[in-house]
């Protein structure tokens, strides 16, 4: 793959966002960008720099965090199985990878209420429900799991359920936006 058909790696993300000295988090920002295209069907793809870049803009964060939106948005809109979620490797502790989810969920939310598109009108009662699910799940206080077997598959549990969550909200909404657009039309003959 080429550098631009891939996701940036959490650690490039990290240091992208460290340099422009924004007080987000790689897997927030990344929840942000999924809460934006959500709420917008794709439609806006430069609210994410206000909300997620520091004060110390730069070409490369801008370019990166550009790159991570639109394999974002492509991936989401294709519903593909490669939309994947940003976060730390397998490799990193268990505390921090699902700290990290909890952020992406918070970030996911902050997304869908920044983007100032009524959702309301939109909102199915699964998506109700799941966006009650990610409101829990960004809540919870990770600090005491352990690296056991149990904990990690239900780390890996949770953040498949999160991952299939964010596709199946994004294209409940861009249905609701497409069947509201059908009434519009009808009523205007």
């Amino acid at each position: 793959m080429s550098q631009m058909t891939e996701y940036p790696s959490f650690a490039e993300l990290t240091d992208a966002l460290q340099k422009t000295e924004s007080p987000l988090h790689a897997p927030e920002v990344h929840g942000i960008i999924c809460g934006i295209i959500c709420a917008t069907s794709g439609k806006i793809d430069t609210l994410w720099e206000k909300l997620v870049v520091g004060p110390k803009k730069n070409k490369y964060t801008l370019e990166l965090l550009q790159r991570l939106y639109t394999l974002t948005y492509k991936e989401m809109s294709e519903f593909s199985f490669e939309f994947v979620l940003l976060l730390p490797d397998d490799t990193a502790d268990i505390n921090v990878r699902a700290e990290s989810l909890g952020l992406l969920c918070q970030g996911f939310l902050t997304g869908l209420q920044q983007a100032k598109t009524s959702i309301a009108n939109r909102i199915t009662p699964e998506v109700s429900d799941a966006l009650n699910d990610l409101t829990e799940i960004a809540q919870v206080k990770y600090d005491d799991l352990t690296s056991t077997e149990e904990d990690e598959t239900a780390y890996f549990e949770l953040a498949e359920y999160v991952r299939l969550v964010i596709l199946m909200i994004y294209h409940d909404l861009k249905t609701g936006d497409q069947e509201s657009l059908l009434d519009d039309d009808s009523s205007l003959h």
